[in-house]
């Protein structure tokens, strides 16, 4: 697990999240992923160790479009590494021409492939914000078995807090290596929102920095994944013309050439409604939603805004936000309903509509025996140990 992700430059309103060699638009640009506060950045200045020898260079500040009024954002801080530098392995961020004594350096990474053959993994999901002490421990493995069977070979989460059980089973799967845990600790900085707005919930920063976590989420497989999926923990994108994610996005890239992210409609399924005839009554010992249950979902509204998750090509991707790429190369699809669709159990969205005029669908059940054995051989290793 990372023990120090976000780091604070000192005497200013900014965090450093992460630091990337991205060469795309110009030779040698290093993108330090940041937090920033919009009214009070100031001149900041990258400084590489050559040797014994600092040598510095000024930095520029490029906030991205979306921060959902709140005063913190997320931020590109870009730095042209001098030639003079040589090979660079870290930076640091400071106000000032001149260095800190012991000011933190930030590793520096590279978006260059691991190589020039297969891709290391088909596709990684990034789950952003695990907070607020999270319990539903049935969904969430349900969820990350679900991942699995679909084609997910890594799993990212950007945590800051859960219960002690869930935290059992991030040890599980962290042992196991489906999951990678990001020990995501902005709450130790600033004061978080809980909603995606400040009338909702007053804070510094938008949903314990999820838009920063995305993007660092992306940049960190860009090199690594041929496909990466961002979705939150009670989502699933399920295909339903294919069986797997590879067959989907063949069908879907073949289709489409040029496209290089996809957008699928978020369709909620209503937690408290249950469909199965007890046919999926299971686990009734481990706390959480049982996702098999649920299978009626509500019916799009017409005109309305969909908040629709993406698969994308991490390469391709210059920023991200939570239901929109704001910049990136290539095409943008949005997949019909027919080939696949986000699969949202949670509580009821649209209130206006009753229970009776909710869709049956039965999409996920296809997975359901596959789903189960796996599910018992997490319980059984973690939680009836």
């Amino acid at each position: 697990m990372d023990t120090k992700v976000i780091v604070p430059v000192k005497n200013s309103k900014a965090f450093l999240v992460s630091a990337y060699l991205d060469e795309r638009f110009s030779p040698r640009m290093l993108r330090i992923i940041s937090i920033v506060d919009q009214a009070s950045w100031t001149q900041f200045y990258c400084h590489f160790c050559n040797g014994s020898k600092a040598i510095s260079t000024r930095a520029e500040v490029a906030f991205h479009p979306e921060n959902f009024g709140f005063p913190y954002s997320t931020a590109d801080i870009l730095c042209q590494v001098p030639l003079e530098a040589g090979v660079v392995s870290s930076v640091s961020v400071t106000v000032g021409l001149e260095p800190y004594p012991g000011s933190p350096f930030l590793p520096i990474r590279s978006l260059k492939r691991v190589s020039s053959g297969a891709f290391h993994r088909n596709f990684t999901v990034c789950i952003s914000t695990l907070f607020g002490n999270y319990s539903n421990v049935l969904q969430f493995v349900q969820s990350l078995e679900m991942y699995r069977i679909l084609g997910a070979q890594k799993v990212l989460i950007y945590k800051s807090d859960c219960s002690s059980i869930l935290q059992k089973v991030l040890d599980y799967y962290s042992s196991e290596g489906l999951v990678e845990v990001i020990a995501w600790n902005i709450h130790h900085h600033l004061n978080v929102s809980k909603s995606w707005k400040p009338s909702l919930d007053p804070g510094d920063v938008h949903y314990y920095g999820q838009i920063t976590a995305l993007n660092d989420c992306v940049y960190r497989n860009m090199g690594i994944s041929r496909y990466v999926v961002l979705n939150d923990i009670d989502e699933v994108v399920v295909p339903v013309l294919h069986n797997n994610w590879a067959d989907m996005m063949s069908y879907l890239s073949m289709g489409h050439l040029g496209t290089e992210s996809f957008f699928f409609e978020n369709n909620v399924f209503r937690h408290r409604v249950v469909g199965d005839d007890s046919k999926f009554d299971l686990w009734a010992d481990v706390p959480g939603v049982n996702i098999l249950r649920h299978v009626h979902r509500e019916p799009l509204r017409f005109l309305a805004f969909n908040a629709r998750k993406m698969i994308v090509n991490p390469r391709a991707v210059v920023r991200i936000s939570v239901h929109k790429v704001p910049w990136q190369m290539g095409a943008r699809l949005r997949v019909p309903g027919s080939v696949a669709r986000l699969h949202h159990c949670r509580n009821d969205d649209d209130l206006w509509v009753r229970d009776s005029e909710l869709i049956r669908d039965t999409s996920l059940w296809k997975y359901s025996a596959a789903l189960i054995k796996n599910v018992n051989c997490v319980i059984s290793h973690v939680l009836k140990s």
